[in-house]
């Protein structure tokens, strides 16, 4: 249990780790795609910059989402909602990273960020929504398969 709550905290202590860094900020992501790309125009450039950057938000804030799912369900007095642990810490998180962003000179913190990594959060969520749904689903009827060849 302590290990994945290790795994967690390393995994949010990198996120705000690399906030800091100058590389994180859109102005470096798009100086490099405009050398890997150097066919696209001013106008595309930002758009592919934005979406990349936008999908890191959904992709990182899911990943903190499964990991915080996986180490809430191994902790006792968490293991009756761990779904719903897992997405308001992921939710906490994305707000104090969009805050400590605002505090950055080569970033800008947003709240539309919050909900863009709320979308991660919520598809996260309602996968291991329906992964719990099913488990238990498979298990009750494993559960009466084993009644009924008892009976017999």
């Amino acid at each position: 249990m302590l290990v994945q709550w290790a795994v967690v905290a390393a995994y949010v202590l990198a996120m705000f780790f690399f906030t800091r860094q100058d590389v994180s900020g859109a102005g470096h992501t798009a100086q490099l795609l405009a050398r890997l790309l150097p066919h696209l125009s001013g106008a595309e450039l930002r758009q592919l910059v934005f979406l990349l950057r936008k999908a890191g938000h959904v992709l990182a804030y899911a990943l903190l989402t499964f990991l915080v799912y996986r180490a809430a369900s191994r902790t006792k007095k968490l293991q009756g909602r761990p779904v719903l642990v897992s997405m308001l810490f992921s939710l906490l998180v994305a707000a104090g990273d969009e805050s400590f962003q605002s505090r950055l000179q080569h970033r800008s913190g947003m709240f539309n960020d919050v909900l863009i990594d709320g979308l991660g959060i919520s598809a996260a969520a309602a996968m291991l929504w329906l992964r719990v749904r099913l488990q238990s689903k498979h298990h009750k009827e494993v559960v009466e398969d084993n009644v009924e060849n008892e009976c017999i």
